[in-house]
């Protein structure tokens, strides 16, 4: 039994000290189906809400270096209900925009007042958020955009698995340890007392070794 415990401790620290190296991440999918984590979404800002005005017959443009596979929101509103084009494209396309040659956009909105819209960038990189103004006198525009993130709180228990493993693997291996130091102790301090002579005998011998008389 005592085995048993000590074999049981060493391996329970063993995974402890692989969760701890690993991160609780590692039990997110096992925490999911025992409904042990809470999932939701948090918006990291990379253009606040800002004015911006834009000149007759013109163009405005703000850039922003932005991560490729990143979630991305953002929102556009034109003062006055009034109307600009709105493109996003990456810095070889906005080149070749500027220039009037055929551009590929990430997102578009011709006629937009108010518009709401998510994508993700492609690649890595510097992206321009262009507002193209075709009207004869100048518009305000508010634009803001952030990341999207996606956020897994995991209960205390989860997150402090290899803790707990690690509590109760050191607890068995000190209770094998000792039991088999106890059970040991128990074998060396054995033996009889003589009932003539007093004297204490160690083991199992059958006659006494201070008078040499008989056990029984």
């Amino acid at each position: 039994m005592r085995r048993r415990a000590l074999t049981l401790g060493l391996l329970l620290i063993l995974v402890a000290m692989f969760l701890l190296q690993q991160g609780p991440a590692l039990l997110t999918s096992a925490a999911d189906l025992a409904g042990l984590s809470t999932h939701y979404t948090r918006e990291n800002s990379v253009l606040p809400p800002t004015l911006y005005s834009v000149p007759a017959e013109n163009y405005t443009f703000i850039s922003a270096d932005l991560t490729g596979g990143s979630e991305l929101s953002g929102s556009l509103q034109v003062a006055d209900d009034r109307q600009v084009a709105f493109y996003v494209m990456n810095e070889g396309n906005f080149s070749l925009w500027r220039d009037g040659r055929p551009a590929s956009l990430a997102a578009a909105n011709l006629m937009a007042t108010t518009y709401n819209f998510t994508f993700s960038p492609p690649s890595s990189g510097a992206y321009y958020f262009v507002f193209d103004n075709q009207d004869n006198s100048p518009v305000t525009v508010i634009f803001g955009v952030g990341t999207i993130q996606s956020v897994t709180v995991l209960s205390p228990f989860v997150e402090y698995a290899w803790l707990e493993l690690l509590v109760i693997g050191l607890l068995l291996a000190l209770l094998g340890a000792r039991g088999g130091g106890r059970k040991k102790e128990a074998r060396r301090g054995s033996g009889w007392k003589c009932k003539f002579c007093g004297a204490k005998n160690l083991g199992e011998t059958t006659f006494c070794a201070k008078c040499g008389r008989a056990r029984s």
